[in-house]
């Protein structure tokens, strides 16, 4: 099982809500993280300080992914920059917003591209650049079951979170051996924006295991597959249940 300490991860999105708690995870674990956040400066600030209690390095970048290609080598050179190196990439950063096919205009429909599946893409791309003779290197997405199970009211988050999976399996065959690709799908973990707790519950007691999770569950999957030497291309679902 690999050791993750004295590694380095950029994580995106990693100043808030599943995205923070995957990078305090890391810190626990011994990594040196970078963060990527849009414009959430005070709370990236204040993460900083919560992964650096850990005793590892911990640095953030701002960048805005509604510019996927500058946006990611920015996000890539910081790293670079502040932790000497790269090991772990964890594409989060995503935006939820309703819309059907009718209610979809073109400004919603890019912003979900962009952030969601154009911004993964440029950065696997850079993560990729970094990858010397015999440096290994892991890839993790946060999807969607929906990705997977698709419904309506979401057509654009949707259809980016399913070109994630792809990209996801593309990947893993494409920067074999070298590099392990894999995607994690929660489930009902944290409220969507707006929620409120009664909804988030009604939710939960959908999945089989009729309750929501925790970020730790995440967390915990996403240590699984960092640790492992012979998983790749594989979308773990932590739902529940959920996407039965």
């Amino acid at each position: 099982m690999r050791d993750l300490r004295g590694k380095s991860a950029i994580v995106t999105g990693g100043a808030v809500r599943l995205g923070r708690a995957l990078a305090e995870r890391l810190a626990r674990e011994g990594v040196d993280v970078c963060i990527q956040f849009g414009s959430s400066r005070a709370a990236a600030d204040e993460t900083v300080l919560a992964l650096s209690s850990y005793g590892v390095r911990a640095t953030a970048v701002q960048a805005d992914f509604n510019a996927p290609v500058a946006a990611a080598e920015r996000v890539m050179k910081h790293a670079i920059q502040e932790l000497g190196r790269a090991e772990i990439l964890i594409n989060s950063a995503a935006i939820f917003e309703s819309g059907t096919l009718a209610g979809t205009d073109e400004a919603n429909w890019d912003r979900h591209a962009n952030i969601n599946l154009k911004s993964p893409v440029f950065l696997c791309r850079e993560f990729a650049k970094l990858r010397d003779a015999g440096s290994p290197g892991h890839i993790v997405n946060i999807v969607d079951w929906r990705a997977m199970r698709p419904g309506v009211g979401h057509l654009a988050y949707t259809v980016a979170k399913a070109g994630l999976v792809a990209l996801t399996k593309i990947l893993a065959l494409e920067l074999a051996p070298q590099v392990q690709v894999n995607a994690i799908a929660p489930g009902a973990i944290l409220p969507a924006p707006g929620a409120s707790q009664e909804q988030f519950a009604a939710v939960g007691r959908q999945a089989p295991l009729q309750r929501t999770g925790h970020p730790d569950d995440i967390a915990d999957a996403l240590v699984s597959l960092l640790r492992s030497e012979y998983v790749t291309g594989e979308v773990l679902n932590v739902t529940g249940g959920q996407q039965l």
